[in-house]
């Protein structure tokens, strides 16, 4: 695509650019759109489970408040059965005493009712319900009143009647189930209620604030609400209760597509500005790109024509680099020899130590430009040592502590002589604690462990088996089994754990020997 825009536009880097930005912004606009779809969705699916959370409360709720009403009933039966198998007659007085216990704590109660042989004879509360005692309840000019009981008697379950709509504000339920002596039919116990008070205690009247509510009965009549809900998709629950469960149904306020609106929108709206800032952003690079491209076009000519003096002055500048490493190496190499010329016994000494303390320090992996510079050291290590009376470094004995304290005296020396010298390498510093231990044990500092460079603490093993490996003015030579079991027994005190295991390895795994 980049390639059919740019042949006709060339040399116009930023109408090339802005071409390319509103193709691409065409490619993402479907899918942001297809992602608002499913941001859409997923609204939805959350509205819709947290309106079931909450729905699932207020029916239990609904439930357990009428069933609470409905299980007055079961005391009721429980009354009359004991007097029926007891053969006692129901004594009025006790019967209103039990009923106004019964009732007590449970508002809504409009009446409770025992109709032996199915006529209405004990009711409580008397008072506005005079017209129901005498009630013949089996022959009751209502067909659906006649039809539930009828029902009641021959499922002897608790059957319910309604709810109705009462003339005072409320609605009217009633429970009803048959008593019987042994398989004969004895009569009726019912339990008149407004369930109102219910609706209250499961938090549905007033109904809330952000959802529509529809309740329908267990022949799907609506008790509650408005029948429109129902062709709004809304969610449904079940209101368990004796007679068969009643549903809840519940949606939105204004419906489902004014509930997630304004999320839907602010969702739209961010990820389109978005997406055009980013557009923005992405016309601007490739603007800059082109016009990057064009300046690194015309600067890579003059770049060019300029490489091939700078290659000549480079190679220049390394010619004269490596003679002067040469004249410095050659220097250094000449110090050794006149450290060296004082003492016949050490000739060769810090050649030695310089081979051996390079291949130790390849054999640890170091990069090379280390271990030129451990190679640097250990060339002159002994520096200090040109200093010092040849009678002390040749004498044929062993030295008293005087002379011995002066011995030690050149790792200092050594570095003073080389301190103002710039190598690209600590060389001085590496010197001067060669002969540093890892316990601190060592002098001139007296430091210890990682405070030592790594070089220094190359040297400190290279130095030790070679001196131990050659003979001496003041002792016979201990060889370099001893040099070796003297670094292996001391290792971690004196020296370092990972030197003295390359040390032992190039000796004893590849055969390297002191020239």
């Amino acid at each position: 695509m980049r390639a059919m825009v740019s042949l006709p536009f060339k040399n116009m880097p930023r109408s090339r650019s802005l071409i390319i930005t509103l193709i691409v912004l065409a490619i993402i606009l479907p899918l942001w759109w297809q992602t608002g779809s499913w941001y859409r969705e997923h609204l939805l699916e959350d509205r819709r489970t947290r309106i079931t959370g909450r729905l699932a409360v207020h029916s239990n709720f609904l439930s357990t408040a009428v069933n609470q009403r409905i299980a007055l009933l079961k005391g009721l039966k429980a009354f009359t059965d004991a007097h029926v198998v007891s053969g006692v007659e129901i004594d009025s007085v006790k019967f209103t005493a039990f009923a106004a216990v019964l009732c007590s704590g449970t508002s809504g109660i409009r009446s409770v009712t025992i109709a032996p042989g199915g006529v209405a004879l004990f009711v409580y509360p008397t008072e506005g319900n005079e017209i129901l005692v005498g009630q013949d309840l089996i022959s009751d000019r209502r067909s659906s009143l006649r039809a539930d009981v009828q029902r009641a008697i021959r499922s002897r379950k608790v059957v319910l009647s309604g709810p109705y709509t009462l003339r005072r504000k409320g609605l009217q339920l009633v429970g009803r189930q048959a008593v019987y002596s042994g398989e004969t039919f004895w009569g009726l116990v019912s339990i008149d209620c407004n369930i109102s008070p219910a609706f209250a205690e499961a938090a549905l009247n007033p109904a809330p604030a952000d959802l529509e509510l529809v309740l329908q009965d267990r022949t799907s009549h609506i008790l509650h609400g408005k029948k429109a809900i129902l062709e709004e998709n809304p969610i449904f629950r079940r209101v368990d209760l004796p007679d068969g469960p009643w549903k809840l149904a519940a949606a939105p306020l204004g419906g489902w597509n004014a509930a997630i609106e304004k999320p839907l929108l602010q969702f739209r709206g961010i990820t389109l500005a978005i997406l055009l800032l980013l557009s923005a952003l992405f016309y601007l690079l490739l603007s800059y790109r082109s016009r990057l491209k064009l300046a690194v076009r015309e600067r890579t000519g003059n770049l060019q024509r300029s490489l091939t003096n700078h290659r000549e002055e480079e190679e220049s500048l390394n010619r004269v680099l490596v003679n002067l490493r040469r004249a410095m190496q050659g220097t250094l190499e000449a110090l050794a020899l006149a450290v060296e010329a004082k003492d016949p016994y050490t000739s060769g000494h810090q050649r030695r130590v310089a081979d051996l303390a390079r291949t130790i320090a390849m054999e640890m992996g170091l990069p090379e430009e280390e271990l030129a510079g451990i190679r640097m050291a250990a060339v002159v290590h002994d520096i200090g040592k040109i200093s010092l009376p040849a009678e002390i470094l040749s004498k044929p004995a062993r030295l008293v502590e005087v002379e011995f304290n002066l011995i030690k005296t050149h790792p200092q020396k050594g570095y003073d002589i080389l301190k103002e010298i710039e190598f690209p390498w600590p060389v001085a510093r590496m010197v001067w604690q060669h002969h540093e231990r890892m316990d601190g044990s060592g002098y001139p500092l007296g430091i210890s462990g990682e405070d030592i460079l790594l070089g220094a603490r190359v040297l400190a093993v290279a130095d030790v088996v070679e001196a131990m490996a050659s003979h001496r003015s003041y002792r016979q030579m201990p060889g370099l089994e001893k040099a070796l079991e003297e670094i292996k027994a001391k290792r971690e005190t004196l020296y370092d754990p990972t030197v003295v295991d390359a040390c032992l390895c190039i000796f004893k795994e590849k055969d390297f020997r002191l020239a």
